[in-house]
């Protein structure tokens, strides 16, 4: 049955819908979004008929997190059992996981009432970048622990439930705590999961050379909590955690907008950073493109942007080649990680939404400039 998340939206009486929903369903510039929004859910079983009224409140960030990790999945032919609500979602078949998906979200006190979508963009970077990763950090082990401790109504946690018993358990996190969050990567999360950094320097020839240091807490302010989180006990049962940073509505944009479902006054600019196979390079590559502009074949993908960072130390690890359709992290017994890039990694990115009849004109000049500029050229 074809199904309009946006037309069941306005059917429901919500005294107030949040500011980012009703920012987002009114925007000409969010027509593309809107449409494989709804393309996407017309076969997202909504198996607790909570999701509609949750994404137009204070759980739309959540939601769209959980609709992109939904079509993520289904683009690499997973097969999913969606009988049961909780966790959000059991691939079934010869290498089952169970995934259960959740977010960091604003202070209690503030609402998506007082998310400003265009704002959020424009404050995209950190003021402080070590203040932002230490409240990364602190939000990221809040929302992951809060998953480990949860019990339901018979007092069973998510990997006791009877259709989940002996079935690796991995939490699936995006960062929404703050409009800045998004600019944050697996970098500071790794560390936290595995309580080891990478040291960089360079020998004697110039090569880059990485060495493992042990982190064994993380402070904020003058709070702090233990590092390490997978080889603690309340983590035994956590086979792993998928991370992203781009499950949002931008993707949802430059993917609707790749696929002809937006308007013609309105293009897309993408620009940012990614990752650099050359094993000595000690940073990212910039990078800088108008969505359309590119050649037959090339295009984004749901999967791009998810991360799975392995736990070494679980009762019930992930089998080999179940989630790799998505970036892969392991820790290896040296202390190094051993990343597995099966698609383009952006590290970081911003997405400008241009509305005119001049848009595709401005996209491109907008690229150009970045690309020209000291960010562009490092």
């Amino acid at each position: 049955m074809n199904r309009s998340l946006f037309d069941l939206a306005r059917k429901m009486t919500l005294e107030k819908a949040s500011r980012e929903f009703r920012d987002f369903r009114q925007a000409h510039a969010y027509t593309a979004a809107r449409r494989l929004m709804d393309e996407t859910f017309a076969d997202f079983p909504d198996i607790d008929h909570s999701f509609v009224r949750e994404f137009q409140s204070a759980g739309f960030s959540a939601r769209v997190l959980e609709l992109a990790l939904f079509a993520a999945l289904r683009e690499q032919g997973k097969e999913l059992d969606r009988t049961s609500p909780a966790p959000d979602f059991v691939m079934v078949g010869d290498d089952p996981v169970a995934i259960e998906a959740t977010t960091t979200n604003p202070p209690q006190g503030e609402t998506a009432e007082d998310v400003d979508l265009a704002a959020a963009v424009r404050r995209s970077i950190p003021n402080d970048l070590e203040a932002a990763e230490a409240e990364f950090v602190f939000q990221i082990g809040k929302a992951l622990r809060r998953k480990l401790e949860h019990r339901d109504a018979q007092g069973r946690a998510y990997w006791e439930k009877p259709h989940v018993e002996g079935v690796p358990f991995v939490l699936a996190v995006q960062s929404f705590h703050d409009p800045s969050a998004l600019f944050l990567t697996t970098g500071p999360l790794a560390t936290y999961l595995y309580g080891i950094r990478d040291v960089p320097s360079r020998d004697s020839d110039g090569s880059l050379v990485l060495n493992s240091q042990v982190v064994t807490e993380h402070r904020r302010k003058d709070k702090t909590i233990p590092s390490g989180l997978f080889a603690q006990p309340e983590a035994e049962h956590l086979a792993a955690v998928i991370f992203t940073n781009s499950a949002t509505v931008s993707k949802f944009s430059r993917m609707g907008t790749e696929r002809g479902y937006g308007p013609q006054d309105v293009a897309i600019a993408r620009c940012g950073v990614m990752y650099d196979p050359d094993p000595n390079a000690a940073l990212p590559v910039p990078f800088g493109y108008v969505v359309g502009d590119y050649g037959p074949g090339e295009h984004e993908t749901f999967s791009e942007g998810f991360h799975v960072l392995h736990n070494p130390w679980t009762r019930t690890p992930v089998a080999a080649g179940a989630l790799d359709g998505f970036t892969e992290h392991h820790l290896q017994p040296d202390g190094r990680l051993l990343t597995t890039i099966r698609h383009p990694d952006y590290f970081v990115s911003r997405t400008m939404i241009i509305q005119g009849d001049k848009a595709l004109l401005t996209a491109r000049l907008r690229v150009q400039q970045y690309l020209t500029s000291d960010a562009g050229r490092r």
